[in-house]
């Protein structure tokens, strides 16, 4: 007598460890950008244009201030650190800084790279 039911079996397994595999590099990525908030420090990407970027996702303005807000209330230690892009005109850099500094977070800014 054959064993029908082993195969279907197997490929239950291989697809259940696919998909698997699959929502593991979905997250992955989203893990390892909020690792430094775990750590106290929250990366803010300021982008050409004046876009930014948190854990890589688009931010809006006014939902940034609320984000912010959270944060603080979460963890008071927090530190934000401002990373703008090379091709980002230092006026818009600026401008984000008089905005974010009366939020009460201690604020960091790292030098482009380029």
């Amino acid at each position: 007598m054959r064993s029908w039911w082993l195969p279907s079996l197997g490929y239950g397994l291989l697809g259940t460890a696919l998909a698997g595999f699959g929502l593991a590099l979905l997250l992955l990525p989203q893990r390892l950008a909020q690792r430094p908030m775990a750590q106290g420090l929250l990366t803010l990407h300021v982008g050409p244009g004046g876009v930014l970027r948190m854990w890589n996702q688009p931010v809006s303005r006014p939902e940034l201030v609320a984000m912010l807000r959270q944060a603080r209330q979460r963890r008071p230690d927090l530190h934000l650190r401002l990373l703008p892009d090379p091709a980002t005109p230092w006026g818009e850099v600026l401008g984000l800084l008089h905005q974010l500094d009366d939020g009460g977070l201690s604020l960091e800014l790292q030098l482009p790279q380029g």
